[in-house]
C-alpha cells in the first residue's frame, strides 16, 4: 500500500522537476559554462548534443553537475581542472546540482517501486 504512495509522490516530484530543469538551461547554464570554456568535457558535451532537442541543453545541466559533483575523478582523466570548479559562484552550483539530483532521486524511486509493486 506504501509503495504506491511512494511511486505517486516520485512521479510528482519528477514532474515539479521539469520546470526547475527548464529554469537551469535556459537561465543558469550559459553562466555557468563561461567558468568552464577550456574544459574539454564541457566543450566536448557541447558539441556532441549541439543537434539534439533543446541545444542539447539538458545534458549539458547533467554534465554540468556532474563535473561540480566529483570534479576530482575527471581531472584524473584530463578534461576539467578543479580550480575552473572552484572559480564557479555557489548558487550557480546550486542550480546545476539541485535540479539533476532531484530527477535522478525521482527517476530512481520509480524504478525502485516499479520492481517492488507486485500485481
Amino acid at each position: 500500500m506504501y509503495l504506491e504512495y511512494f511511486a505517486v509522490g516520485s512521479c510528482i516530484l519528477l514532474l515539479l522537476s521539469f520546470p526547475i530543469v527548464f529554469s537551469a538551461m535556459y537561465k543558469k547554464l550559459d553562466a555557468a559554462e563561461r567558468y568552464m570554456q577550456y574544459s574539454t568535457f564541457i566543450v566536448g558535451c557541447r558539441h556532441t548534443f549541439r543537434h539534439t532537442h533543446f541545444e542539447g541543453r539538458p545534458q549539458r545541466v547533467f554534465a554540468m553537475a556532474t563535473v561540480i559533483l566529483i570534479p576530482k575523478i575527471i581531472q584524473r582523466r584530463g578534461m576539467v581542472l578543479v580550480e575552473d570548479v572552484e572559480q564557479i559562484p555557489r548558487h550557480l552550483k546550486y542550480w546545476m546540482v539541485i535540479p539533476t539530483l532531484v530527477t535522478c532521486l525521482s527517476l530512481i524511486g520509480i524504478t525502485i517501486t516499479g520492481f517492488l509493486i507486485e500485481d
